[in-house]
């Protein structure tokens, strides 16, 4: 049990990191009652490539966590989904998603 706590402590201080992180546009986290109450699953909607691989992979709280997660073995599997808009068709809090 510690090691989930573990691991949902280091999920919470990533999460609390991507407050102005460059080109994210939202983070969310899915519970699905009956289903993923336990296990749930995070999906973070970015600007474009560029910026999803500089914060998946660049010298900060979330590369740290992962590396964290590998070496200790604090998880039996994750689920973080990064998506990225290819055309949109108006505006999300007033700016287009892809520009």
């Amino acid at each position: 049990m510690n090691r989930a706590r573990e691991f949902s402590a280091g999920v919470m201080a990533v999460r609390m990191s991507m407050t102005a992180v460059e080109g994210l546009h939202t983070q969310q986290t899915f519970f699905f009652p009956g289903v993923l109450t336990m296990d749930p699953m995070t999906v973070t909607f970015w600007r474009d490539d560029a910026a999803i691989r500089a914060f998946a992979y660049g010298p900060a709280s979330h590369r740290r966590q992962m590396e964290r997660d590998r070496a200790e073995g604090l998880s039996d599997r994750t689920s973080f989904t990064r998506c990225r808009a290819v055309r949109s068709g108006g505006t999300w809090c007033g700016v287009d998603p892809p520009g």
